[in-house]
């Protein structure tokens, strides 16, 4: 089989499993291109993206580019004579002519059972949205988000997991280079089968925002722990305790309580959580973070802090 020029696109702490994968693999990656630092952390000083920390430890070549679109970004893909583009987590579309550079089409590494929730945060969404399995899509790039025929296709169970989107991003980013290795084997052998989405099912995600994060203790139990697990760690669960913001991990649902209001405070149960009680059901948190303190187990902040009510019955 003759090695394939690889050209790597990415940016999040996601793609650099993917990344690391392929330079361990027999394909040389060419080029790595990333957006430049950004600023981050309360100084809001300029950092690298992961995928830019990556690339420097493996001592690939690494372009930082402000505009996938620009002359000057295009020449540099050239100049490499890519035989395949790979996109993982890179936070811009790419322009028409690089669909079109190289024999096949970019491939590209979602991490959502397509074609169901193209678009942002899929983790998340999938586990808000109660869906029986998350999982990562290996696809290739057309025009339209997230619409191109699927390579390979991953799932997990998410029955009984307590994991937070990004426990889950962190297993898929793993599956999804495992996948993506495979599937450029696929495509040196000629055993590519590229199957086209069912586009009468696709669903397109929302972006998330810090508000999807806050915590009503009128809403079911249920759709509570699916709400706090799913935006874990971004933008996280937010309710408040004593007029301040208070951060909650780890939830989990459980049958009613008698008499109770929603948001009260009703144990430490056996299992070291808090169980309070919503609009239908108790549900039982695993961590929480007062504002401007440190994250703390649930018998931590039992003890530390003597809770009776949660949210806005303060």
């Amino acid at each position: 089989m003759t090695d394939l020029r690889l050209v790597f696109f990415g940016s999040s702490k996601f793609a650099v499993p993917p990344l690391q994968t392929l330079a361990a693999g027999p394909d040389p990656v060419v080029l790595v291109i990333t957006p430049p630092p950004t600023p981050s952390g309360r100084g809001r000083r300029l950092q690298p993206v992961p995928a830019a920390v990556a690339a420097e430890a493996l001592g690939l070549n690494l372009f930082l580019s402000r505009s996938i679109r620009s002359p000057k970004t295009l020449a540099a893909i050239r100049a490499v004579q890519p035989d395949l583009l790979v996109v993982a987590a890179f936070g811009s579309f790419l322009p028409p002519e690089l669909l079109t550079l190289t024999p096949w089409p970019p491939l590209n590494i979602h991490p959502s059972l397509l074609p169901r929730h193209r678009g942002p945060a899929p983790v998340s969404w999938s586990i808000i949205h109660g869906d029986a399995e998350v999982g990562v899509s290996i696809l290739f790039l057309e025009k339209t988000m997230d619409a191109g025929p699927i390579l390979r296709q991953r799932a997990f169970p998410v029955a009984g997991s307590l994991a937070g989107a990004g426990a889950w991003e962190n297993i898929l980013a793993q599956a999804g280079a495992e996948e993506l290795l495979a599937a450029i084997t696929d495509l040196k052998t000629g055993r590519v089968n590229p199957q086209p989405q069912d586009q009468a099912r696709a669903t397109i995600n929302p972006l998330l925002t810090k508000a999807d994060g806050r915590v009503d203790f009128q809403r079911p139990a249920p759709a509570l722990a699916r709400l706090i697990n799913g935006v874990d760690p971004w933008p996280g669960a937010t309710t408040t305790f004593k007029g301040r913001f208070l951060k909650i991990f780890g939830a989990s649902a459980g049958p009613a309580a008698s008499v109770a209001r929603p948001g009260q405070v009703l144990k430490l149960d056996t299992q070291g959580r808090i169980v309070t009680a919503t609009g239908s059901g108790t549900l039982a948190l695993s961590e929480f973070q007062p504002e401007g303190k440190k994250r703390l187990k649930a018998a931590d902040f039992w003890h530390g802090y003597h809770p009776e009510t949660l949210g806005d019955l303060n």
